[in-house]
């Protein structure tokens, strides 16, 4: 739903004040980035990255306190790469700091996953720029590897190894 589907101000869902989507929310809206507010514990967002955009799909569980970001790539996996991708996605793995690479197995693309535990505290600013930050960071430096295992004929190895290559200077 958007604001345009309210009659008036008054109309607009009220979130509780301590909601960490709120927070989200108001990242991504100075990003100027398109978003939707699903419910009061969920956002969509669209993720301008290098390769292409990405989707962003934010929920607060609040029973538990966790707090959930997923970025969507946007890149399918066909069937006959599926392990190779999987492979890949291990080697990645190692190399990120915070978050995870994993394949949603109900589309079949790459998903970067960061869970943050909020239980019986607010999220905090910092926090929410880390998280962000490694997202972008981690999808740009990893998606040409799963691209050129999954279209480009490269193993994984040597996929990563061409990803994890530190440029100097700008062309």
């Amino acid at each position: 739903m958007s604001e345009s589907d309210y009659s008036t101000v008054d109309d607009l869902p009220e979130y509780p004040a301590n909601n960490p989507v709120s927070m989200v929310e108001e990242f991504v809206i100075n990003q100027d980035w398109n978003s939707e507010r699903s419910n009061e514990y969920e956002l969509w967002a669209e993720v301008p990255s290098q390769w292409g955009n990405q989707r962003l799909w934010v929920v607060y569980h609040e029973e538990t306190g966790f707090l959930q970001f997923n970025c969507y790539l946007n890149l399918k996996i066909p069937a006959r790469q599926f392990l190779s991708a999987v492979h890949t996605i291990t080697l990645m793995n190692e190399r990120v700091w915070l978050g995870h690479f994993e394949i949603w197995s109900e589309e079949q693309v790459p998903v970067f996953r960061v869970v943050l535990p909020l239980r019986k505290t607010e999220l905090q600013e910092s926090q929410l720029d880390d998280v962000m930050s490694a997202m972008q960071d981690e999808t740009d430096r990893f998606f040409p590897a799963i691209q050129w295992v999954v279209w480009g004929g490269k193993t994984p190895e040597e996929a990563i190894a061409a990803a994890i290559v530190e440029t100097e200077g700008e062309a």
